[in-house]
């Protein structure tokens, strides 16, 4: 009987033990101050999060410093107190200020919070020493969606044993389910000056905080309040336009538009139709504020590929993707209100609805737009889980333009990510089909296979694109084609003095064929040595070949055309990336060799500066010499941003850029002021202005077009 007893305590103390492992959030009834202070007694009686271990420098050791991360519980949201301790405070790194902007350059903090528990969705919040922030959406355990944003607040300050971090999180900003009480967590650290990253779940160096089979969870998250019903966000803007300017060679100019003054308003709401779904509406659509596209010289034959940067198409952008990524996509967001060269179109409504139903993950989107081709296009999405982390899915795309075929598209696709002994295993399939009034169906189809670890990054992939596969609402860089790529890569990490790893790209490939035979282009790189250095600075030679077959003659640059025929071409190629540690940063490439039936040097250069935490600076020179027997070529192009902060919800942006291929300066300078989490006033300034007249200095005082923009929005929730 006596050992019954001692067994039973024994198991009552191993299952005490078991649950004191799990920490709780604090439900409390105080009232919190936003300050980075933790003063409040609250914080005091919180279960506190402090066992961290390095994923890099020295994978699965303690943490140099300590971090102990608290969660609070509150009528108004989720609290989240962060004390960094550091030996050391004067060297903690704090350059940024700004909203969204990359937090390479510092000492950060990251809480990724999935609340369904799912495997699958997950958004994490990061800020760093100045009370910088910046937030994501999980897409998987490789990649997030740095464009998704939420209403939400932090501040922080260094102290004299470290730095403190306050987060706070309205209920409304995120997606949980009314029985559940536990959800899925992990924090990571950066400690910049040494490269050090810390982790508390998931910290082996094939996981990372993006691992959601390997996060922790977080107990104690009960009665929390319904979602709110509708959140609204209306907007008042008045464009000031200046007159646009046609120039001719010799400095001439028409005006194809006059000056004038418009005003605009808007509004978009987010509705809660459950507490797994969002249902996003939008009118009148106004994206004054997003970051312009930068200016690309095209070598190539092939269309350009460019970043989706508005709101109402980045946010949850990832239960969208189908396809491999800027080569063959169902759906490319630009392809909706935005011209091929880039010029806005205006979208008159959207809707976007997305989320979870049980099993499912679902997205939907509808839009109209106007101007002189008005559009209705529809995205549906649906993933199915399936297995761990995998989904198997379906995907529809339709577009119907006014006297142009109705054009649709259909696929379905299966995602299997595995570990297998510690590693990542991925298969990945998809096939899809589009359809027109012509009865054909085009079909594009592929199939990977992905070994992506610390030590070894392996991909095989295949695809063949059938003739006229062209969703109108996706992206396809050639049809008619089969194409087969992928890479060996091995990384090592040495026991030697101030090297962190080495790198060798044993076969970097994609040699594309056409589907009636014969080569339509390939590349071929190795890299027989590249190395990361402990400091964070990088190095990387390669070695080259490309070749190519066009059909038809093509342009690489004015002047210079490349005519229908089979070339094979060799070059090789010199990396460095200095560490973003550092106070003034340099980027630099150099490619040396043949090119098609010429040959050529191409040289990039950038410098990146910060004085903290205010003052952020940037310059990046391009220089490409084409020699060809019959021609030659000089392209050059020049970007330079500054960005300039007084506080993390004051901050401005300039931006300028110029290229001698389309002889056009450009600037767009932004000022953004967050009154309040939601609320946001934007000052932007654009203006163009052509260079390279005949004989003629830049007509600064006459800008081929140019406008100021002043919008408001106000974000209201009920």
């Amino acid at each position: 009987m006596t050992r019954v007893r001692l067994l039973a305590l024994l198991l009552a103390t191993l299952a005490i033990s078991t649950d004191a492992q799990t920490p709780r959030v604090h439900a409390t009834r105080d009232q919190l101050r936003l300050d980075g202070r933790l003063d409040e007694a609250a914080w005091a009686r919180a279960d506190s999060i402090d066992d961290f271990r390095q994923s890099d420098r020295a994978e699965g050791e303690p943490a140099s410093e300590r971090t102990v991360v608290r969660f609070l519980s509150a009528r108004d949201g989720l609290w989240v107190g962060v004390h960094a301790y550091d030996r050391e405070p004067s060297r903690i790194l704090h350059a940024q200020l700004r909203r969204d902007t990359e937090m390479g350059t510092d000492d950060a903090i990251q809480v990724l919070l999935s609340p369904l528990q799912d495997k699958r969705t997950a958004f994490w919040f990061a800020v760093n020493a100045n009370g910088a922030m910046t937030d994501g959406e999980v897409l998987n355990f490789e990649n997030d969606n740095i464009n998704w944003d939420a209403v939400w607040d932090a501040r922080a300050a260094i102290t004299a044993d470290g730095w403190v971090a306050e987060i706070f999180i309205p209920w409304q900003s995120l997606r949980y389910r009314a029985t559940t009480t536990a959800w899925d967590v992990n924090i990571a650290r950066v400690i910049r000056r040494k490269n050090e990253e810390v982790l508390w779940k998931a910290w082996r160096r094939t996981e990372g905080i993006k691992f959601l089979e390997k996060v922790g969870v977080v107990e104690g998250f009960a009665d929390l309040p319904p979602r709110a019903t509708v959140e609204l966000r209306p907007y008042a803007s008045a464009t000031g336009n200046g007159s646009t300017r046609v120039y001719e060679a010799d400095g001439s100019f028409s005006t194809s538009a006059a000056a004038g003054l418009k005003g605009a308003f808007g509004i978009d709401a987010k509705l809660a139709p459950s507490r797994g779904l969002t249902l996003d509406l939008t009118t009148n659509a106004d994206f004054a504020q997003a970051d312009v596209d930068r200016q690309i010289i095209n070598f190539s034959r092939f269309p350009l590929f460019l970043p989706e940067r508005r709101p109402f198409f980045t946010e949850g952008a990832g239960i969208f993707d189908f396809g491999r990524t800027q080569e063959t996509q169902l759906f490319y967001s630009r392809r909706i209100g935005l011209s091929r060269d880039g010029e806005p179109i205006p979208l008159l409504a959207g809707a976007r609805l997305s989320g979870r139903i049980g099993a499912h993950q679902v997205g939907i989107i509808a839009a109209r737009t106007g101007g002189d081709q008005p559009i209705t296009a529809a995205v549906v999405r649906v993933r199915r889980d399936l297995l761990g982390r995998g989904y198997v899915g379906a995907m529809f795309t339709g577009s119907d333009a006014r006297d142009e075929e109705t054009t649709t598209a259909t696929g379905l696709d299966i995602n299997l990510p595995f570990i297998v002994r510690g590693q990542n295993l991925v298969f990945i399939a998809g096939t899809a089909w589009t359809h027109d009034r012509t009865g054909g169906a085009p079909n594009y189809s592929r199939f990977v296979v992905d070994f992506p670890n610390d030590f070894a990054d392996i991909v095989s992939r295949v695809e063949r694109v059938e003739a006229g596969f062209n969703p109108a609402v996706g992206f396809v860089r050639s049809d008619g084609i089969v194409r087969y790529g992928g890479s060996f890569r091995i990384k090592p990490r040495p026991n030697i003095p101030y090297v962190r790893q080495f790198e060798f790209n044993l076969l970097n490939y994609q040699y594309v064929q056409r589907i009636d035979g014969g080569l339509d282009n390939a590349a071929f790189e190795m890299t027989p040595f590249g190395v990361r250095f402990d400091s964070g600075d990088e190095f990387e030679f390669n070695l080259q070949r490309s070749g190519d077959a066009p059909l038809t003659a093509f342009e690489v640059f004015e002047g210079t055309t490349i005519a229908p025929g089979s070339y094979w071409y060799d070059r090789w190629e010199v990396q460095y990336n200095g560490s973003s540690r550092r106070p003034v940063r340099l980027e630099a490439s150099a490619s040396f060799g043949e090119f098609y039936h010429g040959g050529g040097e191409d040289y990039n250069i950038g410098v990146e500066g910060r004085w903290q935490p205010h003052l952020l600076w940037s310059l990046e020179f391009g220089y490409t010499d084409g020699r060809f027997p019959t021609s030659r070529f000089i392209a050059r192009t020049t970007t330079a941003r500054v960005d300039y902060a007084l506080t993390p919800h004051l901050n401005t942006t300039l931006f300028a850029q110029w290229n001698n291929e389309a002889n056009r300066g450009a600037i767009n300078a932004r000022l953004r002021w967050t009154r309040t989490p939601g609320s946001d006033l934007y000052v932007v300034l654009n203006s163009a202005w052509p260079t390279g007249l005949e004989g003629r200095s830049i007509p600064w005082a006459r800008p081929s077009r140019g406008g100021v923009v002043l919008k408001y929005v106000q974000y209201l929730r009920y």
